[in-house]
């Protein structure tokens, strides 16, 4: 029986153990592994700054080109309607602006000063200096604006919308360019940098409320009532969308930090801020096609209401920014505190050694 087992197990000649007739490599054989599905192109589009800029540079040409609006310069009744707007509140706004935007370049400086000469103990450079690079692009893009609204001597920034009032009122397309920037910069601000979130993770949002803003500028050259009423609903389903998800960010922050020191409250409330101040512009939009808000007076809204928003953003991160050295110097100051009481224990222990030896040797 022994010599049977035996010669049952004896290797073969081509290297294999033979069991019962069956051959066995004496190496097990490797799985075979499914290879990872690639993502798809709408991913690929979507996980970068440049693919949401390729993107809302598509479907904003896409719109231009279906809608062919007639430029505001070349309609002599719109250029009257934007001749009756107050122009000195943009020049007000410029220079506003131009200080905030100054104070946040000296802001950014000194962070960056302060951080390079701690050595690494005041936090991730990056992490720092990305929200004060972002508000200065943003504050510069909105000064751009306002100059241009006060310096242009004809409304080429603007076309004339067939659908309302007398068919030659101005449809400030300025505006919807400058959303398109700075929407979604504020979107990263209070995703990426304030609630640390992935860039992949805030991608559809930003998608989406781009989309959305070409789709309501598009309402004002659509002249079919019941197609210009379908994309307005479009465009709230949109945001509803697009609040949706910011609100999941808010969730899911407070879920996994529900301890955070360094502006637990401030963080969360700059998403919330943000989806309460796109709803208000929505609400002016509809007042726009209803007849209650006057072009002059959207155009005033939307002005102060942006720089509300940007200084509001502003404002947030300095508090973060406080809170944040806040908490490091608190936690600087206990570890000092440990560190010292733990070295005058050690003192003190050392000299009562000392002493009670000492009382020994006079015993």
């Amino acid at each position: 029986l022994v010599g049977s087992i035996a010669l049952c197990c004896a290797p073969s000649p081509s290297g294999h153990s033979s069991m019962g007739g069956v051959e066995e490599p004496l190496l097990p054989r490797r799985r075979s592994r499914t290879p990872a599905a690639r993502p798809g192109l709408w991913t690929r589009l979507t996980a970068t700054p440049a693919g949401w800029a390729l993107l809302t540079a598509a479907v904003s040409l896409m719109a231009f080109a279906a809608m062919k609006p007639t430029s505001c310069a070349s309609v002599e009744k719109c250029v009257e309607f934007d001749r009756n707007a107050n122009y000195w509140y943009h020049a007000f706004a410029s220079t506003g602006l131009g200080t905030v935007f100054l104070h946040e370049l000296a802001s950014l400086f000194l962070t960056y000063k302060s951080i390079k000469q701690s050595q690494g103990l005041l936090g991730d450079l990056k992490a720092l200096l990305q929200p004060s690079i972002l508000l200065c692009c943003s504050f510069v893009v909105l000064f751009c604006e306002n100059l241009i609204m006060f310096a242009s001597s004809d409304p080429w920034y603007a076309h004339s919308t067939p659908v309302l009032g007398d068919g030659a009122e101005p449809v400030y397309t300025i505006f919807y360019l400058e959303w398109l920037i700075n929407v979604p910069i504020l979107l990263v601000l209070a995703g990426a940098c304030a609630l640390e979130m992935e860039l992949s993770e805030i991608a559809r949002p930003i998608v989406v409320t781009n989309i959305y803003i070409i789709a309501a500028w598009t309402c004002y050259f659509i002249e079919n009532p019941t197609l210009r009423s379908a994309v307005i609903t479009l465009s709230f389903v949109m945001y509803a969308w697009a609040s949706y998800d910011m609100i999941g960010w808010v969730l899911n922050f407070l879920r996994k930090k529900p301890d955070s020191s360094t502006g637990l409250y401030l963080r969360p409330s700059l998403t919330i801020s943000l989806v309460v101040i796109f709803g208000i512009y929505g609400l002016v939009f509809l007042g726009r096609f209803h007849g209650s808000v006057t072009p002059c007076g959207e155009r005033l809204f939307y002005t102060f209401m942006d720089i509300g928003s940007k200084l509001l953003v502003s404002m947030v991160f300095t508090g973060v920014r406080s809170s944040h050295y806040h908490s490091l110097l608190l936690d600087m100051l206990a570890n000092t505190n440990t560190v010292f009481q733990r070295g005058y224990n050690n003192v003190s222990m050392g000299n009562f050694g000392r002493q009670f030896s000492g009382s020994e040797r006079d015993d």
